[in-house]
C-alpha cells in the first residue's frame, strides 16, 4: 500500500538577526510569551519594546491587553534606537499608524496612565538602555519618594560574605546607619518601604544582577552605588553583561588593575587596598592563648587549598605544556608568573565582555597553587618539621606526609589566637593580584601576630623599614628568614609595635571607607 504524502510542514518564521548592546549577534523572537504585562491599567496602553513584527502586535496582544484588538484606547511605544536603527525603514514601516512613539523621558506619565507591556528580550539584548528605563518607571510606581537618608548604607551580601563584619564597624565607626541587604532581599521591597541609602556599598558586585537592573534601580531613588574589586576584577567583570559598571566609581586592591578597566570605559577606578580593624588596633596585643601553646615554636599557615567554585568558574580551562614549564621556571628563580603575565603569554586581547580571561587566571591560580605548595614543602623540610596548616583536605595531596594539617578555623574568633601564639605566620600571595596583598598582611600584625610574606610589589605601601625583615622571594628563604627574626634581640615585638602604629595611622578600614565616601560624593 503506498505510503500517504507527507502533511506540509509550516516554514519556520523568519528570525532577524541583530547585534546586541555588546557587539553580540542575537536572534529576535516573537510570540505572545515573549511579551510581559509590568501594570495592568487601559484602556491605554504602553508598549515597551516592538519586537521583529510590530504588525501583528494587535492580534498578538490581544489576550494581555485586549484594547490593543479592539481599538480602543490609545497606544504609545518605546523602543531602543539601537535596535531600531539596525531594524531600518521596512520594520519602521510595519508599525500600525495608530502608535505613537513616546520617548523614554516621558517615564512618569507612562507609569500613571497606562498598561505596560514589555517585549522581554529587549532588557537583555539592550540593558544599558531598558535598565535605567525600566528603574525609573518602577521608582515612578513607588508609593512615595521620600529624600535619600544621608546618614544610611546599605552593604549587600550573605552574614559570612566577604568584608561584612569590617565595614559594618568601619561605616558605623564613621557615624552612618548600615542595614545588612541579604542576596535574596527584594530592594524594591525596602524602597516602597521608604528607605533611601545613601550609599550601596558592594563588594565584588554582590548584590548586582548581571545587567546591573539593581543598581539602575539605586540610582534612580538617588542613591550611589560602588563597589569594592577585593578579588580579581578582570574575573568579576566575566559575569557582568552589561556596560553599566562602566559608570559606577569602581575600587580595587590591587593597582595593577587600575588601567584595565579604564581602557574598557570605566570612568572611575581607584586603588583601595585590604585593611585592618581598628578595634583589634585599639586593644592591646593579644596575648598567645593556652589552646594554641604549642604553636609557639611553630611557622604557621592559615588558609585554602582553592578558593570555593573553582572548578565551576573555570571549566573547561587548561595549562599549556610549554607555557606552564616557563612559569615554573620562573618561580624556580624567584620571578612571578603572575595574571598579567599570563594574559601576554596567553595572547589574550579581549578583556571583555565575555569569560576569555578566565584562561589566563586558571594559568595564575594554578600557578599560585604550586607556589604555595613549594613554600609549604620548603618550611616543612627546612624547618625539622615545624610547620602546622589550618585549611581542608586538598592539602594532604600538596604537602609531605606527616604534615600538621589541621582543620579549617573561623576567622573571626579562632585564627586571633592563632595568630598571636604562632612563632609567625607564613602568607603566600595569590598571582592572580600582580601586585595585590592579602588579608593576611594586615590581620597577623593586628592579632599581635609575626608576619613572614612572600615579596609581593603590593608591599609597597609600607614604609621598607617594615618589610624589608619580613618577605622572601624564594622558598628556600623561608627558613633562614624566620630564625633571623626569632634571633633578633627582641624576638621580633619591637616589629610587631612599629607594624601596628603604621596600620593602626593610616590602613584601617575606617580609612579606606573615607576615601569611597569622597570618591562617591558623599
Amino acid at each position: 500500500m503506498p505510503e500517504s504524502p507527507a502533511a506540509p510542514v509550516a516554514p519556520r518564521p523568519s528570525r532577524p538577526r541583530v547585534l546586541d548592546g555588546l557587539g553580540l549577534p542575537k536572534t529576535l523572537p516573537c510570540s505572545a510569551a515573549d511579551f510581559l504585562v509590568l501594570a495592568k491599567g487601559g484602556p491605554d496602553v504602553t508598549l515597551l519594546g516592538l519586537g521583529p513584527e510590530p504588525e501583528r502586535l494587535p492580534q498578538l496582544l490581544a489576550g494581555l491587553a485586549p484594547s490593543l484588538a479592539a481599538g480602543a484606547g490609545s497606544v504609545r511605544f518605546v523602543e531602543c534606537p539601537e535596535l531600531a536603527a539596525q531594524l531600518g525603514d521596512g520594520w519602521r514601516a510595519r508599525i500600525p499608524a495608530h502608535f505613537a512613539q513616546a520617548g523614554p523621558d516621558d517615564t512618569a506619565d507612562m507609569a500613571r496612565a497606562s498598561a505596560l507591556i514589555l517585549y522581554r528580550p529587549g532588557p537583555r539584548l539592550f540593558p544599558d538602555f531598558w535598565g535605567p528605563l525600566l528603574a525609573r518607571l518602577q521608582t515612578a510606581r513607588l508609593p512615595s519618594s521620600p529624600a535619600v537618608d544621608r546618614n544610611l548604607v546599605w552593604l549587600p551580601g550573605g552574614e559570612t560574605d566577604l568584608l561584612r563584619v569590617e565595614l559594618k564597624e568601619a561605616f558605623e565607626s564613621l557615624g552612618f546607619r548600615v542595614r545588612m541587604v541579604p542576596g535574596e532581599e527584594d530592594l524594591h521591597r525596602l524602597l516602597a518601604g521608604g528607605e533611601r541609602p545613601a550609599l550601596f556599598f558592594s563588594v565584588n558586585f554582590s548584590g548586582i544582577d548581571p545587567l546591573g537592573q539593581a543598581a539602575h534601580l539605586l540610582e534612580a531613588v538617588g542613591s550611589r552605588v560602588a563597589v569594592w574589586c577585593v578579588d580579581n576584577p578582570l574575573h568579576l567583570l566575566s559575569g557582568l553583561r552589561a556596560r553599566f559598571w562602566t559608570r559606577l566609581p569602581l575600587f580595587v586592591t590591587d593597582d595593577w588593575f587600575l588601567g584595565p578597566p579604564r581602557e574598557l570605559g570605566a570612568y572611575s577606578v581607584r586603588h583601595l587596598p585590604l585593611a585592618a580593624r581598628a578595634s583589634q588596633l585599639a586593644a592591646p596585643p593579644r596575648q598567645p592563648a593556652k589552646a594554641f601553646a604549642d604553636l609557639a615554636q611553630r611557622l604557621v599557615f592559615v588558609g585554602r587549598s582553592a578558593f570555593p567554585g573553582k572548578a565551576d568558574f573555570f571549566a573547561g580551562c587548561a595549562t599549556p605544556a610549554a607555557a606552564w614549564t616557563e612559569a615554573e621556571r620562573m618561580m624556580a628563580a624567584g620571578h612571578r608568573a603572575d595574571f598579567g603575565w599570563w594574559l601576554a603569554r596567553l595572547g589574550i586581547d579581549r578583556l571583555w565582555p565575555g569569560a576569555e580571561v578566565r584562561r589566563a587566571g586558571f594559568c595564575a591560580e594554578e600557578t599560585g597553587k604550586s607556589w604555595r605548595a613549594a613554600c609549604l614543602n620548603a618550611a616543612q623540610a627546612n624547618l625539622g618539621g615545624a610547620l602546622t596548616v589550618f585549611g581542608d583536605d586538598g592539602w594532604r595531596e600538596l604537602l609531605p606526609q606527616g604534615t600538621d594539617l589541621r582543620p579549617p578555623v573561623d576567622y573571626y574568633t579562632t585564627l586571633p589566637d592563632i595568630c598571636a601564639s604562632a612563632a609567625a605566620c607564613l602568607n603566600c600571595t595569590s598571582p592572580l593580584l600582580p601586585r595585590g596583598l592579602t588579608q593576611r598582611h594586615f590581620d597577623v600584625w593586628a592579632s599581635g601576630g609575626l608576619l613572614l610574606t612572600d615579596a609581593t610589589p603590593g608591599l609597597d605601601i609600607f614604609p621598607p623599614e617594615l618589610t624589608r625583615d619580613i618577605t622572601f622571594r624564594a622558598p628556600e628563604d623561608i627558613a633562614p628568614r624566620l630564625r633571623a627574626l626569632l634571633a633578633s634581640p627582641d624576638g621580633g615585638a619591637g616589629l610587631k609595635a612599629a607594624w601596628r602604629d603604621e596600620l593602626a595611622a593610616r590602613h584601617t578600614y575606617a580609612h579606606r571607607l573615607k576615601a569611597v565616601l569622597e570618591a562617591s560624593g558623599l
